[in-house]
């Protein structure tokens, strides 16, 4: 019979030399690192949550299991011990939240490699550094991690080593060693963000008809005196026609083209049919931006400016807001610490974005 395979996620570490919660750093797609992995790892069949607190992350975990770790305070070992012993299947593929850089068809093929002659199957960087917190564990190795628990020794390759594993080298395979990568300090995470390709996004929200386009226009002319290049995105919540009647390429679209193309000397311009796209999917072609403002977006996972008129309170999360755009009112007094613009405040409003989002990446 074909054994079972399941997937768990660490996410209940300390976070001691991060000093912030790991689960929760922003990343791709809009998402924190705990929601992406969960993205990669969804087609398994069972999929579990392993974390140190029952409740930490419902906001996260779309209503997934979660494993509380039976021997709290234990490191990774009790995490991956309580899994195995929670869980239905009969192998669990184990991955930490804080590799970004894991990939969907990485997991499939550490999966392929499911041999009953191991209790542990764990991949291997070209070094010969076996990783292990990404790699597969059999129900079967319960029994050692248990007895190493007990004992007091929480170091998780010991018990590997008692209890037999298969080394996968990424040599042999077109995944490279950066894949397995963790984030465990701030410098780190600095330098991951830094060398990834997408620019910083901020949003700016507010109520229909509050001025946003408006004030999104003015900042790109500020910010671009200030010498920043600046992309735009806008949400359609209706939809929209996007080639015009009578033109060539709205008389592909209609043909039955599923994306069209124009382009000139000094421009270019695309349509493609696609479901689902996500602001990350387009600020990944504007990778040669030094900002994206994105309009609209109150639940997109980025810094946001929200336009407040009337004295009204802001609906965004107050965490994510960078600044409030208020015409006056009491708005300032309903939400403390963060600082509130007048609509004609351009400059010092385009001043905080590159201090804070641009410049103060590098």
């Amino acid at each position: 019979m074909k054994s079972s395979i399941g997937a768990v996620i660490l996410a209940g570490g300390k976070n001691e030399r991060m000093g912030a919660d790991k689960a929760r750093l922003p990343w791709r797609d809009g998402k924190t690192f705990l929601e992406n992995m969960i993205g990669r790892l969804l087609h398994v069949d069972e999929l579990l949550i392993s974390v140190s607190a029952e409740h930490a992350y419902d906001d996260l975990i779309r209503g997934l299991p979660v494993v509380v770790d039976r021997r709290p305070g234990r490191g990774p070992i009790s995490g991956v011990h309580s899994a195995l012993l929670a869980c239905r299947s009969d192998w669990l593929l184990v991955v930490p939240c804080d590799m970004p850089l894991f990939e969907k068809k990485l997991a499939d093929y550490l999966m392929s490699k499911v041999s009953d002659e191991y209790s542990v199957i764990l991949a291997a960087t070209r070094d010969g550094f076996v990783h292990p917190l990404c790699g597969l564990y059999s129900k079967r190795a319960a029994e050692v991690l248990d007895k190493f628990c007990a004992s007091g020794n929480n170091c998780i390759f010991d018990a590997v080593r008692e209890s037999g594993f298969l080394p996968i080298a990424l040599a042999d395979t077109p995944f490279p060693d950066e894949i397995l990568s963790n984030v465990n300090t701030p410098e780190e995470y600095v330098r991951l963000v830094c060398r990834d390709r997408r620019p910083p996004i901020v949003a700016v929200c507010g109520a229909k008809r509050s001025g946003k386009t408006s004030l999104i226009a003015a900042l790109i002319s500020e910010l671009a005196r200030l010498g920043l290049r600046v992309a735009a995105i806008k949400h359609d919540g209706h939809d929209f026609t996007p080639d015009t009647p009578g033109t060539d390429s709205f008389r592909m679209k209609t043909a039955g083209a599923i994306g069209t193309a124009v382009y000139s000397a000094n421009r270019w311009m695309m349509v493609k049919d696609a479901h689902g796209t996500t602001v990350g999917q387009m600020a990944d072609h504007f990778s040669d931006a030094d900002l994206i403002l994105l309009e609209g977006g109150k639940t997109f996972h980025c810094p946001k400016i929200e336009v407040v008129r009337d004295g009204a309170s802001p609906i965004c999360d107050p965490a994510s807001l960078l600044a409030i755009c208020g015409s006056g009112g009491t708005c300032e007094e309903n939400v403390e610490k963060i600082p509130v613009y007048s609509p004609n405040d351009i400059e010092g409003l385009a001043s905080l974005i590159a201090n804070s989002i641009c410049r103060g990446q590098n």
